[in-house]
């Protein structure tokens, strides 16, 4: 039986590049590693509302939008920290945009 590692695209209204993503994954299929099976399904997550007391299934998480808003990142930390879910991108980072411009 295949280990499956479920991948979750938290995203804003972009297409492609998570269209893309999905057809590369598609393509990959089931990979063999140290004797067993991998699978990596992915699936896209609906934006809101985030229930911080949810334990998700995901793997990993590919984060596309909390860039720009505040509510998702507080989640990603969330299961970053307490339900061992990988991230792709740091949501414990200050974004650039929100800096003062005379500390830049």
């Amino acid at each position: 039986m295949a280990r499956r590692h479920l991948i979750g695209l938290l995203l804003a209204t972009e297409e492609d590049w998570p269209t893309a993503f999905e057809a590369v994954m598609g393509r990959l299929g089931p990979v063999r590693y140290g004797g067993e099976v991998h699978e990596f399904p992915a699936e896209r997550i609906r934006n809101e509302p985030f229930d911080l007391r949810y334990v998700p299934e995901y793997a990993l998480v590919i984060d596309r939008l909390s860039w720009w808003y505040d509510l998702p990142r507080e989640w990603l930390k969330k299961i970053a920290l307490m339900d061992n879910v990988y991230l792709l991108n740091n949501p414990f980072t200050r974004r650039w945009r929100s800096t003062p411009p005379t500390a830049r």
